[in-house]
């Protein structure tokens, strides 16, 4: 159905450019941007792209002309790989425009510029790029007692697909959730401290699901954190204790600014539940100050920008970035190694964490 739309929403695109041009007029295309007059923010629902101004490509200007041509030439391409089961990368993208015919035209000095002709299409057909088959690659895994059907149609349990779970797919929303077995999802922002309590067994001792983010969480892993939310399961954020983390997490309660425009990528329902200044401070790690990092250079410009981003303006954050400024130090969830001897030790110190913070900010008892 989602192909149909988009062929059909392309070629009514391409109906219309031809029909002004038989008309003797120059060929226009309006949309709108994401630009910040169209994009609000609300704490309950995160990024709202909410169109009120909108833009113009005209074919009367030479640049403008040049990226109407760009657009069609792009989405005939897309068409052509959704019409025969292919995907594309964005550098896939990048390289079907550097071909020998389009050295004049539309040949592109470097991928920012085909980039940036995807959030267009993106803008003009009102569908994430993933519609019209343009993927990224897959960043992130889900690990735990959830049965789900893939859009092979396949029944996988996504603790038995792998020592790291089930890699989320560029298009999660081509997967059903047969059953559901977990009380909360851990969202955990970094792969070795994720990947160490799925090695220890927590996720099935406690009746959890781990998502590894991989960094910044990918659309599609927020797509997917999304999916989970809708059918109850309630999500916990973990994270180091840095400015960047603090996005990471606010991305996965918010959505982004430059995704405003893709709908159900924000789960407002997830919890932030650290690495918390306080838990440094007087809390589970005081006693463990002298394995904080220093800030660099980036980090410090980070916490000073982070003091204007829209979606952390809540009182919470900014206290939080407040001791960035101040103390000009961080912690990672390593830490909890600098705190453990033993095997045996870790498993401890990551379930009494988990427990303490899934009851204090969730209500929920593992």
């Amino acid at each position: 159905m989602e192909e149909m739309n988009v062929k059909k929403r392309a070629l009514e695109l391409a109906r219309q450019i031809v029909g002004m041009i038989k008309k003797g007029e120059f060929p226009e295309i309006e949309y709108p941007p994401n630009s910040q007059k169209n994009i609000e923010f609300d704490e309950k629902i995160g990024y709202i792209f909410d169109p009120k101004a909108y833009s113009r490509i005209k074919g009367s200007r030479v640049k403008s002309l040049k990226t109407l041509a760009g657009v069609l030439y792009g989405l005939s391409r897309a068409l052509d790989h959704l019409e025969n089961g292919l995907t594309m990368t964005k550098r896939d993208f990048y390289y079907v425009h550097k071909v020998e015919k389009l050295k004049e035209t539309l040949f592109p000095e470097d991928q920012r510029e085909t980039d940036a002709r995807i959030v267009l299409m993106e803008l003009i057909l009102g569908m994430p790029r993933e519609a019209f088959s343009i993927t990224s690659d897959p960043r992130g895994w889900i690990y735990g007692d959830i049965e789900l059907i893939d859009k092979s149609g396949r029944v996988l349990r996504t603790d038995r697909v792998g020592e790291m779970g089930y890699s989320v797919p560029p298009r999660p929303e081509n997967i059903k959730f047969k059953r559901i077995g977990v009380k909360a999802v851990i969202a955990i922002e970094k792969v070795g401290p994720a990947k160490n309590m799925i090695e220890l067994g927590i996720p099935e001792e406690r009746k959890i699901a781990i998502a590894i983010l991989q960094g910044q969480a990918s659309r599609s892993m927020r797509r997917f954190l999304r999916m989970l939310s809708d059918e109850g399961i309630p999500t916990a954020i973990l994270t180091d204790l840095s400015p960047w983390s603090l996005r990471i997490a606010a991305t996965v309660i918010y959505n982004s600014i430059n995704s405003a425009h893709i709908p159900y990528l924000a789960s407002p329902e997830a919890r932030f539940i650290g690495i918390l200044a306080k838990d440094v401070e007087e809390g589970f790690f005081r006693d463990y100050q002298f394995a904080l990092e220093p800030l660099t250079q980036a980090d410090l410009k980070a916490a000073i920008d982070n003091q204007f981003l829209p979606n952390l303006q809540n009182e919470f954050w900014q206290e939080e970035n407040k001791w960035f400024l101040e103390e000009k130090k961080k912690a990672e969830i390593e830490i909890f190694k600098a705190m453990s001897p033993t095997a045996r030790k870790l498993k401890d110190l990551f379930v009494r964490y988990l427990r303490e913070k899934l009851d204090e900010h969730m209500g929920i008892s593992i």
